[in-house]
């Protein structure tokens, strides 16, 4: 570098702070995945989910682990990061925001119904298979899993600052060097 030349900073900073926005991206996914690990979303605070009324020992919206295997990274760059979830699942967004829904009673669900009640013996398996609703609305309890959240902007600006003190630190080893 010649004597005169001033140093580009503005390149430099940009490469000391390379990498920010994934870092940011993996925090947020991290985060929302947790969601599933602890049944419940941490906004300001941690707000569990509701229980579920059978006793099936997996965890909450775990079975298959579909819905928490759909939770990506759509996009990170300095403009924006996108963190997408549900892409293409037609119950995310219940599960997410809750609310009713309306299923129709259709031949195929009584004969399974029919089956059960005799397998089981159950009166709920019959009792299902001889309603004369020909829609049954159900309750979806609101389990979120992905949102705002102010604890995960607690932990991006965190990063920020850390990474801005580090490339802070570079620029001022580099700026000894020049005098």
């Amino acid at each position: 570098m010649e004597e005169n030349q001033v140093p580009d900073f503005m390149k430099m900073a940009e490469e000391m702070l390379q990498g920010l926005p994934q870092r940011v991206a993996e925090q947020a996914r991290n985060h929302f995945m947790k969601s599933f690990i602890k049944e419940g979303f941490t906004a300001n605070s941690f707000i569990a989910w509701p229980k579920r009324k059978d006793t099936l020992p997996h965890k909450m919206l775990s079975l298959s682990y579909t819905l928490k295997n759909s939770i990506k990274i759509s996009r990170a760059d300095f403009e924006q990061v996108i963190i997408s979830a549900g892409e293409g699942i037609p119950y995310a967004a219940i599960h997410n925001e809750g609310g009713n829904i309306t299923i129709p009673v259709t031949p195929k669900m009584r004969k399974y119904f029919w089956a059960m009640h005799k397998k089981t013996g159950e009166e709920f398996y019959k009792n299902m298979a001889l309603t004369k609703k020909d829609f049954l609305s159900v309750h979806i309890p609101k389990r979120q899993y992905i949102g705002n959240s102010a604890a995960l902007g607690r932990k991006i600006r965190s990063i920020i600052i850390r990474q801005i003190k580090q490339a802070g630190k570079q620029l001022n080893w580099i700026s000894q060097d020049l005098l």
